[in-house]
């Protein structure tokens, strides 16, 4: 028997999948590659500020002195040398000597004054192999506060799974509901959806729960499902559908499935907190928010009371 589905239904079927095949180690990977790249980016400058650093150090402006002292020129008249022992050189022109300054002459020591002594080792590191040394810290320094704020976990640290309204519902609901102040938000409901639980094919079941409140969408802001992935049904976006409940002033999280007596399970608590601090996060409820449960959820209303910002549950 052949199976139709709607072009609509089909293309939220391959978003879904699509999302959920970016698994953790993919995550992973590519937070990896990502500092791969940006450490041999700091790297590359790093390496060319030492060298050029070195270069510096070795560079030493008395060096070149040396080497200019190292030989020399002395200019002697002609005439001074015509009254030698060998007889007259006549009328010859200024004749030039280069002597080598190691070399040990009588002659060298009268007639040409002392040289200056050299000191090599005044000056080795001048001003200017002072600013790059400088220059290669601060880089360094640079380099790893980069780093450092890169690789920086969210401070709050929590993972959620948060799957969008497009994604996993073909309802529309752009023009079809109040939107919601965020300024406004103050309090967080929790409930159930009161059906079956599921742990996996979760988006079935949503699918069933949306027929049964066609046409309208299902009125909670979110479902954490048994799958441990929170769905946006309504979102930070409108408000919920809950006559009893302000609905201008708060959001409402259902867990899906039936816990009037059963608690739910520990990783759809753990998403529910998730799903606060991302709400946080985003700023989507103000800071002094307060938590409630309503309908007949006297399981969660237990596991909730543990928590932080309880204000009482108001069971039906």
């Amino acid at each position: 028997m052949p199976i139709f589905v709607s072009p609509c239904r089909l293309r939220a079927i391959s978003k879904y999948y699509a999302h959920q095949e970016q698994s953790g180690r993919d995550k992973l990977a590519h937070l990896a590659n990502q500092l791969n790249t940006f450490i041999l980016a700091k790297l590359r400058h790093v390496l060319f500020a030492l060298y050029f650093a070195m270069i510096a150090l070795r560079h030493n402006p008395e060096d070149s002195a040396n080497d200019k002292s190292c030989q020399y020129t002395t200019r002697t008249s002609a005439r001074s040398l015509s009254q030698g022992t060998y007889g007259s050189l006549g009328t010859a022109e200024d004749i030039f000597i280069a002597l080598d300054v190691t070399e040990s002459s009588p002659l060298l020591e009268k007639a040409t004054p002392a040289l200056p002594t050299l000191n090599h080792t005044k000056d080795c590191l001048n001003w200017r192999s002072v600013c790059l040394l400088l220059m290669c810290v601060c880089a360094l320094g640079l380099a790893a506060y980069l780093l450092w704020r890169q690789t920086q976990l969210p401070g709050l640290g929590y993972r959620l799974s948060l799957i969008g309204h497009d994604i996993w519902s073909d309802r529309a609901m752009i023009g079809k509901g109040k939107l919601l102040d965020p300024l406004a938000v103050v309090s967080v409901y929790f409930t159930h959806t009161e059906s079956e639980g599921c742990t996996e094919d979760c988006l079935e079941l949503l699918h069933r729960l949306q027929q049964q409140q066609r046409p309208e969408e299902l009125p909670y802001n979110f479902l954490i499902a048994g799958d441990c992935q929170a769905f946006e049904a309504r979102g930070w976006q409108y408000e919920s559908n809950y006559e009893e409940l302000p609905q201008a002033t708060s959001l409402v999280v259902a867990f899906v499935g039936n816990f009037s007596q059963r608690p739910p399970s520990v990783c759809q608590l753990q998403t529910a907190q998730a799903l606060l601090l991302e709400s946080l996060k985003r700023r989507r409820i103000q800071p002094e928010y307060i938590l409630h449960v309503v309908g007949q959820a006297e399981a969660v209303q237990q596991q909730l009371q543990r928590w932080p910002r309880y204000a009482g549950g108001e069971v039906e």
